[in-house]
């Protein structure tokens, strides 16, 4: 089997491939393009001059898998709205 990477992700393969190499416990692509709209000053893909552009293949967007995963290794800014953890389990009382 051969595991290397491949040069370019898609917004689905790369969430798969988060996964895989376990740099995030789960995360879809629906989840990817949400840190794209927001969280601009991190994702490193875009039309601005200090991002990388996509590249067009027809008409997906795919990101160079290097960089893509580099994003990942530093972490998206944590917070915001989303679910908040919840808190642990009281503990049962010791007999």
């Amino acid at each position: 089997m051969n595991d290397a990477l491949p040069p370019f992700v898609t917004f689905t393969t790369g969430a798969e491939l988060l996964v895989k190499l376990g740099l995030v416990d789960s995360i879809t692509a629906e989840g990817l393009r949400y840190h794209a709209r927001k969280n601009p000053p991190w994702w490193r893909f875009g039309d601005r001059e200090d991002q990388l552009p996509y590249v067009m293949v027809g008409p997906v967007r795919t990101m160079e898998t290097g960089a893509f995963l580099e994003m990942f290794k530093e972490g998206p800014r944590r917070g915001g709205i989303g679910n908040k953890p919840k808190p642990p389990d009281p503990k049962p009382p010791v007999s």
